[in-house]
């Protein structure tokens, strides 16, 4: 069994993450899936090993858990501590994480040419009928931010299920669906008017596929928008 003979602090710059993921990749993800999901090997996606010791982590990857189909690594301490960096993104709250990009270009996005602030709401500013990020850095990792704002339909949270409801009147209502079941349907319209139809009142639902958010497409612009909702925390502020 081998020991690092200097246990230093896991470094989270985006540098030794990024190096951490390439050595995960070739090294670890066979066992414990790309994204760190599992798959022959547990997920790590559950926190757990977010929250051991960095002593204890460091040591794991290193030499392995006796005991377990998880061997030793033989790598010198800063690609030890490189994975680790990763190992630890994979549950970190993007608040406490140091994120790459320029957040100052990504809020300019926000608030102008992205349109984001129509849709999202910011410590009381903004609109709906997105979720209010106002918090959103304490409550999501930067690869789900990012997976947020690249692939927006990949997960849509409850509540938040685009529909139109087209009424008896012929009039329509369109927005996202609060709550929904066979007697009535809550929508909370663009401009946050909350509308609460009866079924009866309803001649049919036209449920959207996938996200009403538009996908950001362009690299630099996801990366600059991530550093910016990185930021955003209610427990201290901005970073």
């Amino acid at each position: 069994m081998r020991f690092l003979l200097l246990w230093a602090l896991i470094p989270m710059d985006p540098a030794s993450v990024e190096a951490g993921k390439q050595i995960y990749m070739g090294s670890c993800s066979g066992c414990h899936g790309a994204t760190g999901e599992g798959s022959q090997g547990p997920s790590l996606l559950s926190g757990r090993a977010g929250r051991l010791p960095d002593k204890t982590l460091l040591n794991s990857i290193q030499n392995g858990l006796p005991g377990t189909s998880m061997p030793d690594f033989p790598m010198g301490a800063q690609k030890v501590a490189q994975v680790a960096a990763f190992v630890r993104s994979l549950t970190a709250p993007a608040a406490d994480t140091v994120v790459a990009g320029d957040a100052g270009r990504g809020k300019a996005l926000f608030f102008g040419a992205g349109k984001c602030v129509a849709c999202h709401m910011i410590r009381g500013e903004g609109g709906h009928p997105g979720p209010d990020l106002s918090n959103i850095a304490a409550e999501r990792t930067v690869p789900q931010l990012r997976e947020s704002v690249m692939k927006p339909g990949a997960r849509i949270a409850d509540g938040f299920r685009g529909v139109t409801a087209v009424l008896a009147s012929g009039a329509t209502v369109k927005g996202v669906a609060k709550n929904y079941n066979n007697y009535s349907v809550q929508i909370l319209d663009g401009s946050g008017k909350m509308h609460l139809l009866e079924t009866r009142e309803v001649k049919r639902l036209e449920w959207t596929d996938g996200s009403l958010m538009p996908a950001v497409t362009g690299a630099e612009d996801a990366q600059n928008l991530v550093a910016f909702l990185a930021t955003l925390s209610t427990r201290g502020g901005s970073k």
